[in-house]
């Protein structure tokens, strides 16, 4: 892993470190999550689901290569939908917010240590991920009258942020090798 690699993925770890909340969490106004819609544009305005996304997607690509990188996507998005379904149920998750952005910390630091894991633990801390994120971001179906609308336009709106961090796996090294080779084509 280039050196330029580490110091963009630990520039991302500490934005995320200290990221607010989202403010489409839990206890917001009721009416304010409403179908499809809401579903689909709640990903993309909380800063924990995109950084989880991408740090997930450029994990999934570490750990995989081809059809292995779209069944550990569609595993960790299935996983995500158990721990929202989860939250529906009474079986409690203590802390599920905090055991959320620990997992997107342990995720960082591991992409920013270009370590890789054994596949079975590898997968076992993004099980961790999916389902805590999963539990933690159920609490606005409860507020939605069309849940099921909501819960669609999250997921579909979820697999675009993974396929995201899956292209940024691969756009990221290529764009920071690029000054590299044309400082190197320059005629003095």
């Amino acid at each position: 892993m280039s050196k330029s690699f580490k110091r963009f993925l630990l520039t991302i770890l500490m934005f995320s470190a200290g990221s607010m909340p989202a403010y489409a969490h839990p206890f917001h106004e009721a009416g304010e999550a409403i179908g499809f819609g809401s579903g689909l544009l709640h990903p993309f305005s909380s800063s924990d689901h995109i950084l989880t996304m991408l740090f997930v997607g450029l994990w999934i690509c570490r750990s995989g290569h081809g059809r292995a990188v779209v069944s550990l996507a569609l595993t960790f998005l299935a996983l995500l939908l158990l721990g929202g379904a989860m939250a529906l149920v009474p079986l409690e998750i203590a802390h599920p917010e905090t055991l959320m952005y620990a997992g997107i910390l342990v995720l960082g630091l591991l992409l920013a240590s270009g370590r890789q894991l054994h596949w079975a633990l590898s997968l076992s801390v993004i099980a961790g991920v999916a389902v805590c994120h999963g539990y933690a971001h159920a609490y606005d179906i409860w507020l939605d009258s069309d849940a099921l609308g909501y819960t669609a336009g999250f997921t579909l709106a979820t697999l675009s942020q993974l396929a995201l961090g899956v292209a940024a796996n691969r756009a990221i090294p290529a764009l920071l090798a690029a000054p590299a080779r044309w400082g190197a084509a320059r005629i003095n």
